[in-house]
């Protein structure tokens, strides 16, 4: 038998959509993402629903 391994397929990129004074590392994945200001979040949103995802929150 052979092993097959698999590997993610990489994430599409995402347009940014708020000012670069707002945009800093995806605290999961360092993507760029909107961490300061009015959308600020310290995930960016393909991080946040494998969150969803795994705690339900």
């Amino acid at each position: 038998m052979t092993e097959q391994t698999t590997t993610a397929p990489r994430p599409q990129a995402v347009p940014v959509t708020w000012a670069p004074s707002q945009t800093g590392p995806c605290a999961r994945c360092h993507r760029p993402t909107a961490r300061y200001g009015a959308p600020a979040n310290p995930l960016c949103e393909a991080c946040r629903s494998k969150r969803r995802a795994q705690y339900g929150v």
